[in-house]
């Protein structure tokens, strides 16, 4: 029997009222789940229906749609600033230990700036004074993990949000564990084709179950054991097709509390390796 504690993501491509998610989370046996978050979210209806079922809150994803903005000048990397702070302020009063960040969006982006990292610094203090952690998590962009996770590792919040599938179509199957191990605070698991044309697009992002793409997930474990994690093993994946691909075909007939139960038997396997 693994030691580690299993969790997963809300959404998972269905549209079902928050509490049902989560009973039936719990039912597969989950011990525990992350949920996304935008201005006004419900967080402590969730946080509550979560204590009553006896479910970990293991995080919240912040929003990326204009991350990039952060490192650009104008009002907009202010203004996106501020979500994030508010966002983090939402995990402080209802005692979510972590908020996963995206450094960035978009391909072509590859200057990090001294303004956005005087932006993202504001926010670590910000993080550090409500003793909520932010895991910076790797996905196109490399640069920008790197000078957020290089120039701010002094901060006590500032850490690092491993996403397998990420590393494999973004990263190019580059051991973001090497680089960054030393920082985890946790993992979105999942599994992908990885890069199946001449260029690297969010298409091939794919968030499939694992061992439904070419993951080595005795790897991936012996990598995570390397650097003595101890934390839940979060998993984040979906039902739903990409535009134009096949790939989740074989779950489309499924409803939440089939796949949520075929996630937690897949998550007990990679936990066991």
């Amino acid at each position: 029997m693994s030691s580690y504690k299993l969790c997963i993501n809300t959404g998972l491509g269905f549209d079902l009222p928050m509490a049902e998610r989560l009973t039936l989370i719990k039912k597969a046996g989950f011990d525990g789940f992350f949920s996304e978050w935008m201005p006004g979210a419900p967080v402590a209806e969730w946080a509550a229906q979560a204590k009553e079922l006896g479910l970990i809150y293991q995080s919240i994803h912040a929003p990326f749609n204009n991350v990039d903005k952060i490192w650009e000048d104008g009002p907009d990397g202010e203004a996106f600033l501020k979500v994030l702070m508010d966002c983090v302020q939402d995990c402080a009063e209802n005692h979510v230990p972590l908020a996963i960040i995206h450094a960035i969006i978009g391909f072509d982006k590859h200057t990090p700036s001294d303004l956005g990292i005087e932006r993202f610094e504001r926010l670590c203090s910000f993080a550090d004074e409500r003793n909520v952690y932010l895991g910076f998590e790797n996905t196109e962009g490399e640069e920008y993990l790197a000078k957020i996770l290089t120039e701010l590792k002094g901060h006590h919040c500032t850490r690092f949000c491993w996403d397998t599938g990420h590393e494999m179509c973004y990263n190019h199957s580059k051991d973001m564990m090497a680089l960054y191990g030393d920082q985890l605070i946790g993992t979105h698991f999942n599994d992908n084709l990885g890069i199946t044309g001449n260029e690297i697009t969010w298409l091939d992002d794919s968030h499939l179950l694992p061992f439904d793409g070419v993951a080595n997930w005795q790897g991936i474990m012996d990598r995570l054991r390397r650097h003595h994690f101890k934390g839940p093993l979060t998993f984040e994946l979906t039902r739903t097709n990409k535009p134009g691909r096949n790939t989740h075909d074989p779950y489309t007939a499924w409803d939440f509390g089939t796949f949520v139960k075929q996630a937690y038997d897949r998550a007990v396997l990679v936990a066991a390796l």
